[in-house]
């Protein structure tokens, strides 16, 4: 018997992204998308594991362009204490409108790898996503 097919997820966007360009792009194909602005207000202290504790509780994948995360103590902590399906870009230096179309590219792969559990990072590309943690 086949398996129902699951609702398709809910992004979280960090502040790395934006609150406007990469928010639109994925909400105009339909997706709910929540942003840093939107879930902390105007609260830019919000510390990355915080948000890293609150989107995992609301089952929310992350969005970020801080492929970083994976490196940092606390924040390597609270990935692996956590079912978070991360996915990064891995270009520090694009423009909203390429960072949307790095998502927007890749969406289909994003979406087929978030029905895998967590924790995981992946970096987005320009074509495509690549693992960056766990190694396996």
């Amino acid at each position: 018997m086949p398996r129902p097919p699951q609702p398709p997820p809910e992004f979280f966007l960090d502040r790395s992204l934006g609150r406007v360009i990469v928010a639109h792009a994925l909400r105009s194909l339909g997706h709910m998308v929540q942003t840093m602005a939107e879930v902390y207000g105007e609260d830019l202290a919000v510390s990355d594991v915080r948000w890293m504790g609150d989107a995992d509780a609301a089952g929310w994948v992350a969005l970020t362009k801080d492929e970083r995360i994976t490196r940092r103590p606390n924040e390597q902590e609270a990935l692996a204490a956590s079912r978070l399906r991360v996915f990064a870009i891995g270009n520090q230096h694009l423009t909203g409108p390429e960072m949307a179309q790095y998502y927007v590219t890749n969406i289909n792969r994003i979406l087929r790898r978030c029905r895998k559990p967590g924790p995981f990072v992946d970096v987005v590309y320009r074509d495509s996503v690549v693992r960056r943690w766990p190694k396996s």
